[in-house]
């Protein structure tokens, strides 16, 4: 249904009753599947989309057909993307290279450290590699250190108009560490300031950092800026009270792999020079090499935590599988757009990047629900994250013949929630997108904390969805009738 037109009666249709289902407003408010979308006060903000998968037709609709910002949804896209360009099986590949021989212990060459783009490569895979080259019988390099990070095109960020300052907003390259984020941690001084530090923590240990710094500041937020080779970044010393800790994006993700690579060497005696970086990893042998998880398991992750770095880098690889060469993440997102469109008939879906952190990227509940329908028998449910369903007093709903797999996604002033409503003998796809375009255009990018009036707005967000699952699950759904029991004799 086009956007203003009038959402189609819930009990109605699910009792097989659509044709005469169609409700007029009722002294200004909305009735039917608006019931919820009047009270969270969203109702012109909001676009809803319900279908029967048993012929993949919309039961429910309100302002269906109006793209909106789909936030973090979008990762089922690049989900589909990912698998259908690489495969469930797919694995990134990060290689130690010699370009000369080992000779008496020591490499006749450079040693090159060459990403490949890995999402979820962290300090202990650094470490293994750097014992596996010691175990190797490596104990002296006398060329350069290298660092190739040209696998995947280098972004300083995932989308500049967000905060610089955040952790889900990272850079991207090809060779990336710890969600290319660094862990800054302070404690009371005996000067009334606080001291910190910067690491790269493991799970059992942590490497201490030099080629990211910092320095105290006065207000929220932090800063950063490049000097010559290091990261630094201003920390509103006020505010960093007792003991605690905080994530920063690392904005120079191979020279950040490369200091904690050659500090883990050390520790094994191999000293090594430091790190240059280089886009291409030159040719030579590989002495080690590290794989990830199968891709699978990866988006599996991915949609369960919403890691947008590792969205940018699958749906990056993906668009080189496919024979691209996107010169960033704007370019391969275009690629992903024209994939959708002619695999599943969408005209109006727009995607600006893999990962949903930008409101330009434009997504309708109807053609959401389409996608979802067009992948109902495959992988995707699968990898969904269970949503437990809460009744009115927000507490857990228990409906054990009903399964909701769904992603959501949070943008400020932007909520959605889409996937399947699962029970004994039928299926739904769903789809539930709110913004506000108006309230998004006040915040400012540089701002500290969240914007006035979001935990609110979020609130209704979130609550409404939350209604209209329970109110499509109980009442597609209901329970089975209690057996009656049997007396013997």
């Amino acid at each position: 249904m086009s956007q203003g037109s009038i959402p189609v009666s819930r009990r109605q249709v699910l009792s097989g009753l659509a044709a005469a289902a169609i409700l007029a407003p009722v002294g200004g408010a909305l009735a039917g599947i608006s019931d919820p979308v009047a009270r969270s006060g969203l109702a012109e903000r909001t676009g809803v989309a319900l279908a029967d998968l048993r012929d993949g037709g919309l039961i429910e609709s309100w302002r269906a057909e109006t793209g909106q910002p789909p936030a973090s949804v979008l990762k089922i896209m690049t989900t589909l993307y990912a698998l259908d360009a690489l495969g469930p099986d797919y694995r990134f590949t990060t290689r130690l290279i010699g370009t000369g021989p080992v000779e008496d212990g020591v490499l006749k060459g450079d040693l090159v450290l060459a990403g490949d783009g890995d999402p979820l490569l962290d300090t202990d895979d650094l470490k293994r590699m750097a014992a596996a080259l010691i175990a190797r019988g490596v104990t002296g390099v006398s060329g350069r250190f290298l660092v190739a990070e040209g696998a995947l095109p280098f972004t300083e960020a995932v989308d500049p108009g967000q905060p610089m300052h955040v952790g889900y907003n990272p850079a991207i390259s090809g060779l990336n560490l710890n969600f290319n984020r660094v862990w800054v941690e302070w404690q009371p001084g005996k000067s009334g300031r606080p001291d910190f530090g910067f690491a790269a923590p493991g799970r059992d240990f942590r490497v201490r950092l030099a080629g990211i710094g910092g320095e105290l500041g006065a207000a929220p937020p932090p800063r950063h800026r490049v000097e010559g080779t290091r990261e630094i970044w201003t920390l509103p010393g006020g505010e960093m009270k007792g003991r605690g800790g905080v994530w920063l994006p690392a904005r120079r993700p191979g020279a950040y792999a490369g200091e904690v690579f050659r500090d883990l060497a050390a520790e094994f005696g191999l000293a090594l020079p430091a790190a240059e970086l280089v886009g291409d990893a030159p040719p030579g042998d590989v002495l080690v090499a590290h794989e990830s998880a199968a891709l699978e398991e990866i988006l599996h992750g991915m949609l369960r935590y919403s890691t947008n770095i590792t969205a940018e880098i699958v749906g990056l690889r993906a668009s080189q599988a496919r024979g691209l060469d996107p010169a960033d993440v704007g370019e391969s997102a275009a690629a992903m757009t024209e994939w959708a469109r002619a695999r599943y008939g969408l005209t109006e879906a727009v995607f600006v990047n893999h990962s949903g952190l930008s409101a330009l990227s434009l997504w309708s509940p109807a053609e959401t629900v389409k996608v979802l329908a067009a992948e109902a028998g495959g992988a995707l449910p699968g990898l969904l994250r269970e949503q437990a369903l809460l009744g009115p007093d927000r507490r857990p709903l228990v409906l054990p013949h009903v399964r909701v797999a769904a992603k959501s996604g949070t943008l400020f002033f932007a909520s959605g929630l889409a996937g399947y409503i699962q029970g004994p003998d039928r299926t739904l796809a769903f789809a539930i997108y709110s913004s506000d375009a108006d309230l998004r255009a006040t915040i400012r990018p540089d701002a500290a904390g969240r914007p006035p009036g979001a935990r609110g707005w979020a609130g209704r967000a979130r609550g409404m969805q939350q209604a209209l699952l329970r109110d499509w699950a109980t009442e597609a759904f209901p329970p089975p009738p209690l057996r009656p029991m049997h007396r013997p004799g």
